[in-house]
């Protein structure tokens, strides 16, 4: 009995596209495990921003009380400069002093041209309920007037999404800025400069 050549058999044909196939599948998934991974960072980013976007919201709901305002300063309703170190106190609960707004810090992505802008500040809780807080309530500002943008490496610090009543909390806020100081802040109805 003559033997047949063994890649003359459909079963080895058979054989080299199966294993063909299925080193395609593994080349495949394992880049798709590196997507993956990319993915999660990214995802894990955007929760912390919609948490904190979701914080802002619940401020900013109306309570049906008539005062629309809840960032209107007790010192002044039509809004006021303060230097930095001078508190302000707010409708909403908040007692805010602005510490340092200075260069320096880590951006997340940071664009071309732009350099990070540190804003540290003391936020107290005037009121004995805790106070839903949202560190994109703050705008940064830079010599030339032109608004900085907030960055998500704020979130890579201790800052709380609420302070409990009657207590204070220190953060530092990131910010990515395109020209340099002096820096001015804002937060509600207030402005902080240096004076």
């Amino acid at each position: 009995m003559i033997k047949r050549k063994f890649y003359k058999d459909v079963w080895f044909y058979l054989f080299v596209v199966v294993a063909l196939f299925s080193i395609f599948m593994l080349v495949g998934a394992s880049s798709l495990v590196d997507d993956n991974d990319a993915q999660a960072v990214k995802i894990k980013k955007q929760k912390k921003e919609i948490k904190g976007l979701t914080s802002a919201l619940n401020v900013f709901t109306p309570d049906n009380s008539g005062d629309d305002d809840d960032y209107a300063s007790d010192d002044e309703s039509d809004g006021k400069t303060l230097s930095y170190s001078e508190p302000a106190t707010f409708d909403s609960g908040e007692k805010i002093t602005i510490n340092s707004v200075k260069d320096g810090g880590t951006l997340a992505e940071p664009k071309p041209g732009e350099h990070a802008v540190t804003l540290n500040v003391t936020v107290e809780n005037t009121k004995s309920d805790p106070l839903d807080f949202n560190p994109q309530n703050f705008d940064v500002y830079d010599s030339n007037d032109e608004l900085t943008e907030f960055d998500a490496n704020t979130y890579d610090s201790n800052v709380p999404h609420s302070i409990a009543g009657s207590k204070k909390a220190t953060m530092d806020i990131i910010f990515g800025a395109k020209n340099h100081g002096p820096y001015s802040v804002t937060f509600g109805d207030v402005t902080w400069n240096v004076i």
